[in-house]
């Protein structure tokens, strides 16, 4: 098993080599998604991210709560995508997700995510 010895794990990676490990086969390159099937993240990860049940949200989905990175490489990578892929400006008061925030939320199972996505979207378009 010497071959295992040599392979990088996650935690050796950037959080954009990250991206295009654990999300990129189904957000895309550039986070837009499948209409139809995978939500872009570009109109909707910085608005849900400044809500405390976006966040909580974005913590839980599948993809985030059952990845193998680390609570940390996970806020790394979130924050990554927030900065790096989303079309609406992030605003100067943006709190950054940490590893804490990640470990306490992510392991709460999301049910009914189309639900509540379509929630948090009749919120951030009251704004």
């Amino acid at each position: 098993m010497l071959w295992a010895l040599a392979a990088p794990t996650a935690s050796a990676y950037a959080p954009r080599v990250n991206f295009q490990l654990q999300c990129m086969g189904c957000h895309h390159p550039d986070g837009n998604g499948e209409p139809g099937r995978v939500p872009s993240v570009r109109g909707t990860l910085v608005p849900f991210s400044l809500l405390p049940d976006g966040r909580d949200f974005v913590m839980r989905v599948p993809g985030v709560s059952q990845s193998p990175l680390s609570d940390a490489e996970l806020a790394a990578l979130l924050n990554w995508m927030v900065h790096n892929l989303s079309d609406i400006a992030v605003p100067e008061a943006f709190v950054d997700y940490t590893a804490a925030e990640v470990g306490r939320v992510r392991h709460q199972p999301l049910v009914g995510v189309a639900a509540a996505r379509a929630k948090l979207l009749e919120q951030v378009g009251a704004h």
